[in-house]
C-alpha cells in the first residue's frame, strides 16, 4: 500500500511564478514587441513633430539620421535601461541643436526615463533623478533663445514625473508579486499539512487493522508451533513458515508505518528488501510445496536501490500470484542484468484461468507500476505453454530527467 506523494514542487513553483507575474502585469517574453512599437512610434514622432508643427521646416537626411539613431536603442530599453536613457538623451540633443525645435524630444525622454524607473532600485531611480535635470534645461536652453522660468520648471518636472511614476508601478508590481507568493507559500504550507494529516490516518489505519492481525497470527502460530504434541511434522513446519512469514511482514509494516509518520526529510529512504534478499525469498516461496529455480546473471554492480528494491518486489507478487492462482508445482524465476538494464521473469507450468481477479489485480497493475516509476515497462499474461508469465525491463541505474512510463 502506497500513500500518495506531492506533485513536483519546483515546475509547480516555476508555473506558479509566471502566473503570478502574469497577474500583476508583467509581461513575459513579450517585451521586444513591445519595444519595438515603442521604437517605431518614437521614430515617426521626432521624423513628423518638425513638418507638421507649430514651426514647420524641411525634412532633411541628417534629421531622419539623427531621428533613427535616437529612436533605435528604444527597442533595448528594458534590457539595457541606463545605456539607453544615455543614448536617447544625447541624440535628442543632437536633434534640438541641428534643425528646429522638437516637441516630440519630450515624450521620447519621458519614455526613456519611465523605463528607468520601472526596471530599476529606487537608488538608481534617484541618481538618474538628479543627472537628467541638467540635461533636460540644456535641452530647454537649445530650443529657445530666451527660455522662461515656466520652461526651465516644467520641462524637468515633467521628466521627474515620468521618472516618479515608473518607480511608482515598479513597487506597486513588487508589493503584489510578494503578495502573491506569500499567498501560494500559505497554500502550499496547508496542502502540506493536508498531506502530513493523510498520512498519519493511514498510519493508524493500518496498525489498527492490518498490524493487530499479524500480530494475532503471528501469537496463534507461535503457540501451535511449540505444542507439537498431537500435530505431525509437515503440519509443525506449516506453522513454523506462518509464525516466519507474519514476523516478516510484520518488519516489513513496521518500516512502512515509521515512514509514514515521519516528516518526508526524516523518513528512511532505502528500501528494506533487494536483489540480495532474493534467495531467502525463493526459500520461504518453496516451504509452501511449491519447487523455484532461480537464476540471477550479468547483473551490474552498480545496480540501483531502486531498481533492485522493485525488482525484488516483482518476482514476491509474481510469486505470491502464482501460489494463490495457479496449480503449478514449479517456478522458474531469472533476474539477469544486460546492457545498462536488468530483466526479471517469472515463468511458472501451471494451467492459469488468465489474469488473477482476485483483489481486483492490484497486484499486477502495482507491478507495472513499480516499473513504469523508473523508466522501464512490466508486463504479464498466459504464455504458450498455458503456465502464467510475468516480464519486467528495468533501468540499472537512476535516471536523469523524468522517467517514460512505458509499461504495457
Amino acid at each position: 500500500m502506497s500513500a500518495p506523494f506531492p506533485p513536483d514542487r519546483q515546475a509547480g513553483q516555476r508555473r506558479g511564478l509566471r502566473a503570478s507575474l502574469a497577474r500583476v502585469g508583467v509581461a513575459v517574453g513579450q517585451a521586444p514587441d513591445v519595444d519595438g512599437v515603442v521604437a517605431v512610434a518614437a521614430l515617426v514622432a521626432l521624423v513628423l513633430n518638425p513638418v507638421v508643427g507649430p514651426r514647420q521646416g524641411r525634412l532633411t537626411p541628417l534629421a531622419v539620421l539623427l531621428a533613427v539613431l535616437t529612436a533605435a536603442p528604444l527597442v533595448l530599453r528594458r534590457r539595457y535601461p541606463v545605456a539607453v536613457l544615455t543614448l536617447v538623451a544625447g541624440g535628442l540633443l543632437a536633434c534640438l541643436a541641428v534643425f528646429h525645435p522638437n516637441q516630440a524630444a519630450a515624450g521620447v525622454i519621458c519614455v526613456a526615463v519611465f523605463t528607468t524607473g520601472l526596471t530599476g532600485r529606487r537608488a538608481r531611480t534617484l541618481v538618474v533623478g538628479a543627472s537628467m535635470a541638467p540635461v533636460v534645461v540644456a535641452g530647454v536652453a537649445i530650443t529657445s533663445e530666451s527660455p522662461s522660468a515656466a520652461e526651465l520648471l516644467a520641462y524637468p518636472a515633467a521628466v521627474l514625473v515620468a521618472l516618479a511614476a515608473g518607480d511608482a508601478v515598479r513597487s506597486r508590481r513588487a508589493l503584489a508579486l510578494e503578495v502573491a507568493q506569500e499567498a501560494r507559500r500559505e497554500s502550499e504550507a496547508a496542502a502540506q499539512h493536508r498531506f502530513d494529516q493523510q498520512r498519519l490516518q493511514v498510519a493508524n489505519e493500518l496498525h489498527d487493522t492490518i498490524a493487530h492481525a499479524l500480530v494475532a497470527i503471528n501469537i496463534r502460530a507461535s503457540a501451535a508451533a511449540h505444542q507439537r504434541s498431537g500435530v505431525g511434522d509437515e503440519a509443525w513446519e506449516v506453522l513454523d513458515e506462518i509464525k516466519r512469514s507474519s514476523l516478516d511482514a510484520l518488519t516489513d509494516l513496521r518500516t512502512t508505518l515509521r515512514m509514514l509518520r515521519s516528516a518526508p526529510d526524516e523518513a528512511p529512504m532505502e528500501p528494506t528488501q533487494t536483489l540480495d534478499d532474493l534467495a531467502e525469498l525463493v526459500d520461504r516461496a518453496q516451504g509452501a510445496g511449491i519447487s523455484i529455480g532461480l537464476t540471477t546473471s550479468g547483473l551490474p554492480r552498480l545496480v540501483s536501490s531502486a531498481t533492485s528494491h522493485a525488482a525484488y518486489r516483482i518476482v514476491q507478487e509474481a510469486l505470491t500470484n502464482t501460489l494463490r492462482h495457479s496449480t503449478a508445482t514449479h517456478v522458474d524465476v531469472a533476474v539477469v542484468g544486460s546492457s545498462g538494464s536488468v530483466s526479471v521473469e517469472i515463468i511458472d507450468n501451471g494451467k492459469s484461468n488468465g489474469r488473477p481477479t482476485t483483489g481486483g489485480g492490484d497486484g499486477l497493475r502495482g507491478m507495472a507500476e513499480r516499473a513504469a516509476a523508473l523508466g522501464g515497462w512490466c508486463e504479464a499474461g498466459r504464455g504458450p505453454h498455458g503456465g502464467w508469465e510475468v516480464k519486467a525491463s528495468l533501468p540499472a541505474g537512476p535516471q536523469d530527467g523524468d522517467p517514460s512510463p512505458a509499461c504495457r
